[in-house]
């Protein structure tokens, strides 16, 4: 019987080219990032306008006295009925990341994860789920970021 050894020589630029351009990917995700950051925005607003937490629930109506109380001073809104709040909150995309900004200090009494701190102010979320202790993304939110990185990815094997 005779034996005999060949060799295989790889032509390995190919695979090296298309790591190449998975590694670029990964080292700047901002595009994708960007893009996603200005949905989850988007989606705060629709949150105020609807006035619905991350994961569907409604908000808690105003007690008759607090909405009593603001009422007499026409310049002085609730919080979630002005502006501001819902203007400044936002996802901000980096290279690698998305960080949430908070349009005011108040907003964080909103965002409580399991109920009031001070015992009278109810939870009315917009930008967190109740998951994970109340700091993570409805899983909507997170099925479009997870979906928008998938995308990137399978674009830069593809190219």
């Amino acid at each position: 019987m005779a034996t005999g050894n060949f060799k295989v020589k790889a032509d390995s630029a190919a695979v090296t080219r298309a790591m190449d351009r998975l590694r670029a990917s990964y080292d700047n995700l901002r595009p994708t990032l960007t893009n996603a950051a200005t949905e989850l925005t988007r989606r705060i607003w629709y949150r105020f306008a609807f006035k619905r937490d991350p994961d569907g629930k409604t908000w808690a109506p105003w007690a008759a006295s607090t909405i009593k109380r603001y009422a007499k001073d026409p310049r002085h809104k609730l919080m979630l009925f002005s502006r501001d709040l819902r203007a400044n909150t936002k996802f901000v995309a980096g290279s690698r990341d998305i960080r949430a900004v908070m349009g005011m200090p108040y907003g964080l009494y909103h965002e409580q994860p399991y109920g009031a701190t001070n015992g009278r102010l109810p939870r009315r979320a917009f930008m967190f789920s109740t998951r994970n202790g109340g700091r993570a993304l409805a899983l909507s939110d997170e099925e479009y970021l997870l979906n928008a990185l998938r995308y990137q990815i399978r674009k830069a094997a593809d190219q």
